[in-house]
């Protein structure tokens, strides 16, 4: 019996990881997640493409937070698409959608250092969007540039929400 129930309740993890699966959307643009983002109390508005763009980098930073203590592997881009190996029980979690295969508005890049930090990006492919740039663990934090390619001199921002989809499991 307990076979049974172990059995059926991994099938369900494995479910509902799945994109399209319940609470899950089949691809990032058919999420109703709502996404706020401020700088100094002030909101930056977002169209919807931005709004995919950071909720991807969000997911990315959530991820990397685990992996210097949880991974038995750099957790590159790649490894966050399909699940880093794990070194512990805990594990990493992993993207619930490759976001350079699923969107076609931003390339998408991570960075890994020596000392355990990383940078996270995602460039517009086209004019007229803008752009995120993340890094952390120390003195880290995520930019955006409404022109385009962002970096540290870019707008800090000191609030941020992601509510329905965070494009990862755990």
């Amino acid at each position: 019996m307990k076979l049974i129930l172990r059995a059926a309740l991994v099938a369900f993890a494995l479910a509902a990881a799945l994109p399209g699966a319940a609470g899950q959307s089949a691809t990032p643009f058919d999420t109703k997640a709502t996404v706020v983002v401020k700088s100094d109390d002030k909101v930056i508005p977002l169209d919807r493409r931005e709004q995919i763009a950071f909720m991807f980098v969000d997911a990315i930073r959530n991820l990397l937070g685990d992996c210097r203590s949880h991974a038995a592997e750099p957790c590159t881009l790649e490894a966050l698409i399909r699940g880093p190996k794990a070194k512990d029980d805990w594990g990493v979690g992993k993207l619930t959608f490759d976001p350079n295969a699923t969107d076609p508005n931003y390339t998408y890049s991570v960075t890994l250092g020596d000392d355990a930090s990383w940078q996270v990006r995602a460039d517009p492919k086209t004019a007229g969007l803008g752009g995120f740039y993340a890094k952390g663990p120390s003195f880290g934090g995520t930019w955006y540039n409404a022109a385009g390619r962002a970096g540290q001199a870019d707008t800090a921002l000191t609030e941020t929400s992601v509510e329905g989809d965070l494009f990862f499991v755990k």
